[in-house]
């Protein structure tokens, strides 16, 4: 009678054991979610996660992966939410070690997922999951050599991990290393040829290399998969300037000034191409206006007025052959991860949230 007592017993708890882990089916779209993300496929991952989740509902590990993803498309409080459940994580393997690692990030305690992901690469040195996260925390503490370190490991145990090849671009580009954040963004075009946000960081580093030709073609494309992109409209406007196509540039300032009226350096510099092309008089208005809305610059931006007044051409049409490029252009930083994403259409619309620092941009002619 014990005895039956006692087998009853012990199959009750290997039953519960049994509904306590993840099946086959949730274990497999976890797999294949976790793959997904890798690569930037950033909405057929979220897809998945949550097909794991609806399978295995309460999945600690699959929320901190889930955590991240949402961040990456803009879904912040989604994110908070899964991160928030999978930080009670009590971690036994390499991925839950992760998985807290993520939820630690998003929840801004960088010590913990530093060495949350520490654990994972001691307990599966094969795991690049665990050098991305180490990459991610180092270079959100400011620690830009040692993320590009752990990168580097990312990338040489899975080269076609994208999402890695994307946060070492950007590692490099605050390391002043363009050529080699443009080269990443190329690879994760290769990878993923529709994650247009490669696109836009390219641009952006193939700018600061004065390859002006080179950075509109790359932020031409990003536009055509995300035209409202305010940030991005402004940086081609920058590079049409350079490259002496005011028109264009005038076009894009344009653009930028419909998103946001409100936006003085858009104005300013408007001004200065249509001084380029001859429109005197909208050049002095644009320029009125941008001291309006922007008096912080006033005096440099009076000074621009007052050289257009005192040339000599005025209202002539502009000359065939542009003026020289500018030696030095000022730089356009990058724009701060904090702004508030644009409605969800697809991935592409949402940069993956790895670099959480905020940067003050500048004008690009009046500063």
């Amino acid at each position: 009678m014990k005895r039956t007592a006692l087998a009853t017993a012990l199959a009750a708890l290997a039953c519960a054991a049994r509904a306590a882990a993840p099946g086959a089916s949730a274990k497999h779209e976890f797999a294949g979610a976790v793959q997904s993300y890798a690569r930037l496929d950033l909405l057929r991952a979220l897809d998945k996660f949550n097909a794991a989740i609806k399978a295995f509902p309460g999945w600690k590990t699959a929320s901190g992966y889930r955590a991240e993803c949402r961040w990456a498309l803009g879904e912040r409080d989604g994110a908070r939410r899964d991160a928030a459940l999978a930080a009670k994580l009590k971690p036994n393997d390499a991925r839950s070690y992760c998985a807290r690692g993520n939820a630690r990030l998003i929840l801004d305690e960088l010590d913990g997922a530093l060495s949350d992901f520490r654990a994972a690469a001691a307990a599966d040195p094969r795991l690049p999951d665990a050098k991305l996260g180490e990459g991610a925390a180092l270079s959100a503490s400011g620690d830009l050599r040692g993320a590009l370190k752990a990168l580097d490991a990312a990338v040489s145990l899975d080269p076609r991990q994208a999402a890695a090849l994307l946060l070492r671009g950007s590692v490099k580009s605050r390391l002043g290393d363009f050529r080699g954040a443009a080269d990443d963004d190329a690879a994760v075009l290769a990878i993923n040829p529709k994650y247009a946000w490669a696109h836009y960081h390219r641009g952006k580093a193939l700018r600061d290399l004065k390859d002006f030709a080179g950075a509109d073609k790359e932020l031409s494309a990003f536009l055509d998969a995300i035209p409202d992109y305010e940030d991005a409209a402004y940086l081609r406007g920058n590079v049409r300037f350079l490259l002496g196509d005011y028109r264009g540039a005038i076009e894009d300032l344009t653009k930028v000034i419909s998103l946001d009226p409100r936006k003085g350096l858009a104005y300013s510099n408007r001004g200065l191409a249509r001084a380029k092309v001859g429109d005197a008089d909208g050049a002095v208005s644009d320029l009125r206006k941008a001291m309006e809305l922007d008096p912080a610059h006033r005096d440099k931006i009076q000074q621009a007025i007052d050289a257009i007044a005192a040339s000599p051409a005025r209202t002539a049409p502009a000359a065939a052959a542009p003026p020289p490029l500018p030696s030095e252009p000022a730089a356009v930083p990058e724009a701060p991860t904090s702004a508030a994403s644009p409605p969800r259409r697809t991935e592409a619309q949402k940069p993956v949230p790895i670099e959480r620092h905020d940067g003050q941009e500048e004008s690009q002619y009046i500063q």
